[in-house]
């Protein structure tokens, strides 16, 4: 692309967490970060909240299943929405799904949001796509002591009926603090230092417990076009630097070098699965 790529938000990941497959309930979810330019305002709730507000009202909108909770499916949704320049949410598709009625659900709650504060960049207001990782879980209170041997190890999941475990814990909050500290650990280059903002990575996490394949999400080409087409130049535009090749590369030796993981498993056996990371970031004064 010759243009500047537009912003394309990572909102803090939304938790959905249940004890048993009753009384589903969200849990209150991580920091969010937005990735965004110091001259760009992000959008949010009338009243204020910041990116946590929005995540809030998204996780008062939606609810864990019955369908997907009795058969025990958990996963990662990738939703992505556009808050339109009047501060209306349009455009919510899933970008990376874990099965037909957990993908509704996040889509639904995330189009039921109130009318927002628009994104505002040199004082305009400009449309902004945000990106928000749902993660449904359900509460594995000890780890499984065996594990069968690994499915396709080629084939990635998203739908698992057991989730990975870091450090004895379910959801990748910790897993993102530790790879973003051993990321800064290993960094020489000046120019590899975490952004001012929230930075989205895509890992896999493979059958032996093991990350790997650290990438950037890719660029929603259609999806910034289709704003261009909806609203001309008030669009907002990204300012700050992406993480360059080499900068990648030390995020992908310091995935390696994090203690392994318990895999996740689908009916018994590990299978790899492909999850996205909001690495933490500080927020412009």
């Amino acid at each position: 692309m010759q243009h500047t790529a537009t912003h394309w938000g990572i909102l803090g990941a939304l938790l959905l967490a249940v004890g048993q497959p009753i009384g589903a309930h969200a849990q209150e979810a991580p920091a969010a970060t937005t990735t965004g330019a110091i001259s760009l305002k992000p959008p949010q709730l009338v009243g204020g909240g910041g990116d946590m507000g929005i995540v809030r009202a998204i996780q008062q909108r939606v609810s864990y299943p019955p369908s997907a909770l009795r058969r025990g499916i958990q996963g990662q949704c990738l939703v992505r929405f556009v808050v339109a320049p009047d501060g209306a949410v349009r455009g919510v598709k899933v970008m990376r799904g874990v099965e037909a009625a957990i993908d509704s659900a996040v889509v639904q709650a995330v189009r039921k949001l109130p009318r927002l504060e628009p994104a505002t960049q040199f004082g305009k207001p400009v449309a902004c796509a945000e990106t928000a990782p749902a993660l449904f879980t359900i509460s594995n209170p000890r780890r499984p002591k065996k594990m069968a041997p690994a499915a396709d190890s080629t084939q990635l999941y998203s739908a698992v009926t057991t989730m990975p475990f870091y450090r004895g814990q379910s959801g990748f909050g910790r897993i993102a603090q530790d790879l973003a500290a051993e990321y800064l650990r290993l960094k020489t280059e000046q120019d590899c230092a975490l952004p001012n903002f929230g930075t989205g990575v895509l890992v896999t996490i493979g059958p032996s417990g093991g990350l790997y394949d650290v990438q950037l999400p890719p660029n929603d080409e259609q999806g910034y076009d289709a704003m261009v087409a909806a609203y001309g130049d008030a669009v907002a535009q990204r300012e700050g630097s992406e993480f360059s090749a080499a900068c990648v590369a030390i995020l992908e030796r310091a995935a390696h070098n994090l203690p392994r993981l318990v895999p996740a498993q689908l009916d018994g056996k590990r299978v790899a699965m492909r999850v996205q990371l909001t690495l933490p970031g500080t927020r412009p004064n």
